[in-house]
């Protein structure tokens, strides 16, 4: 073997290695380049993906946008006890709360004039969340009499719970009715004595307590809290 030869496989040799080395080299950059195009992309979909869910959140209402600013006229009543024929508060003049609904109109419970059924709810409340879709339907079938009013009191406000915001609740369910929006310490709760929601309270013509009952109460209730309260 002459020293040409050996000198010749030597360079084919090298050059071999560096055709070698130069295509991984190849493979790697192709390699990165498709990673950092996945990684660019992902970022951009988390991206949207997060402005999106910042734009979901900023039109979601909090408990200070969504709450009222009721003022209340009148002793506050004890808490209601679990059997209604027991209550110390029956015949007692009721507090006069006064506020707005969710779009600013003037609402009023507890007035002396017209008698009134209050059904104070908390839309995160499996119960109220069974409840309101009775109370729509009994309404809708003319349970409730000509001469009573129903007036609901949106209370225990609470953004971080389930089914937020309570407006939208009211609407879904297809409750028209007037709604009192109580502040972020339920201070109309607390003066008409609530103990859990829902919460019923039955007022005379004269503004005074007829009947409270906590929990749900059905249509059948309903007919009779009516029934206390009309003059028909």
């Amino acid at each position: 073997m002459t020293t040409t030869s050996r000198a010749q496989r030597g360079r084919e040799h090298r050059e071999a290695r560096q055709r070698a080395k130069q295509q991984q080299q190849r493979k790697q950059r192709l390699m990165f380049a498709i990673v950092g195009a996945v990684v660019l992309v992902l970022a951009v979909v988390i991206g949207v993906l997060t402005v999106g869910e910042s734009a979901d959140r900023a039109a979601v209402p909090s408990t200070t946008e969504v709450a009222g600013d009721p003022t209340i006229e009148g002793e506050p009543l004890p808490g209601a006890p679990e059997d209604p024929s027991t209550d110390q508060a029956a015949g007692d003049p009721v507090p006069v709360a006064s506020g707005a609904d969710f779009d600013g109109e003037p609402v009023t419970v507890g007035e002396p004039g017209t008698p009134q059924l209050v059904m104070f709810m908390a839309s995160w409340c499996p119960a109220c969340q069974e409840e309101l879709p009775e109370v729509v339907e009994w309404l809708d079938a003319g349970g409730l009499p000509e001469d009573v009013e129903i007036v609901s009191v949106a209370t225990s406000l609470d953004d971080t719970r389930p089914n937020w915001p309570p407006q939208d609740w009211f609407e879904e369910e297809g409750y028209d009715g007037p709604v009192l929006v109580d502040d972020v310490s339920s201070s109309v709760a607390e003066a008409y004595g609530l103990q859990a929601t829902p919460y019923w309270v039955a007022i005379d013509g004269d503004g005074q307590v007829a009947v409270r009952v906590s929990g749900m109460i059905g249509q059948e209730q309903l007919d009779a809290l009516a029934d206390t309260v009309s003059g028909t």
